[in-house]
């Protein structure tokens, strides 16, 4: 490559360096001037809005079902989808506007917020939790403690009907990325209780185990403790539904497939 070549080449880099540079530090002016307006408002959220030096026209107000909140002398507000700092600009303009207070100052907090989201089933706290603000399912999923080693689905319920079902193991191993499904007000969210199997005979341990991925008889067989002396894999059975709904049993081998519900039936060993 010739030295010009060269030249250009850098060049271009220093000018890609100070693209990436100026894009990065924008998004950093951005973040944080989201921040420094405060809280985006949302219905049935309450208000405390003071004016510097003014603490007669102090006032706690509940952002209606309209959008709006009413405040003295300057009536009716839209403060739905507006954050703090938006709202207390607008009621300084109207003050000033009126001539009721001469350079207001006005601070706006939200107190109690009204948006929120329920979440039952298969996690370690269920509840009702407050959206302070955008929230997406891994952490609505954390703050209800996370998910049970039991848990299925996720279900995602919105004005009465299911908008969305995640395979909860899935969002554990980050096969389904929950960071980009974000949680809305009133949503109910319900956790499944995951499938089962269940393994009985000369085994360790019998009963109930989750089926929380995969798994052959024979991985079914270790979980459960391994065969006792006096268990056998040479006539394993497994009872399962048939497509009519009937229960059959049918030989398996170490290798098949365990499917929900499945009932592994280890016998004696024939001496």
């Amino acid at each position: 490559m010739r030295k010009r070549d060269v030249q250009m080449t850098n060049g271009n880099k220093i000018r890609v360096s100070i693209l990436a540079l100026s894009v990065f530090m924008a998004a950093g002016w951005l973040s944080s001037a989201a921040l420094a307006a405060g809280r985006i408002l949302a219905k049935q959220d309450t208000v405390v809005i003071k004016v510097v030096s003014q603490p007669d026209m102090d006032t706690t107000t509940r952002v209606g079902a309209d959008g709006t909140i009413e405040f003295p002398y300057v009536g009716r507000i839209k403060a739905a989808g507006r954050s703090e700092d938006d709202l207390a600009r607008t009621i300084e303009q109207r003050l000033a506007a009126r001539q009721i207070v001469t350079d207001p100052h006005v601070l706006v907090e939200t107190t109690t917020f009204g948006t929120q989201a329920t979440i039952q089933g298969e996690v370690n706290a269920p509840g009702a939790f407050t959206l302070d603000r955008a929230t997406t399912l891994t952490q609505f999923l954390s703050k209800a403690g996370g998910l049970k080693e039991t848990a299925g689905e996720v279900i995602i319920r919105r004005n009465g009907r299911i908008i969305g079902r995640y395979n909860g193991p899935d969002i554990v191993s980050g096969k389904i990325d929950a960071n980009r499904i974000l949680i809305q007000d009133n949503d109910e969210v319900y956790v499944e209780l995951g499938p089962f199997y269940y393994v009985y005979g000369f085994v360790g341990h019998t009963g109930e185990f989750p089926l929380l991925r995969p798994v052959t008889v024979q991985q079914a067989l270790a979980i459960a403790g391994g065969l006792t002396p006096l268990g056998t894999e040479s006539r394993l059975k497994i009872k399962r539904k048939s497509g009519n709904g009937q229960t059959v049993e049918v030989p398996a081998s170490l290798d098949d497939q365990v499917e929900p519900n499945d009932t592994i039936i280890v016998n004696e060993r024939i001496f």
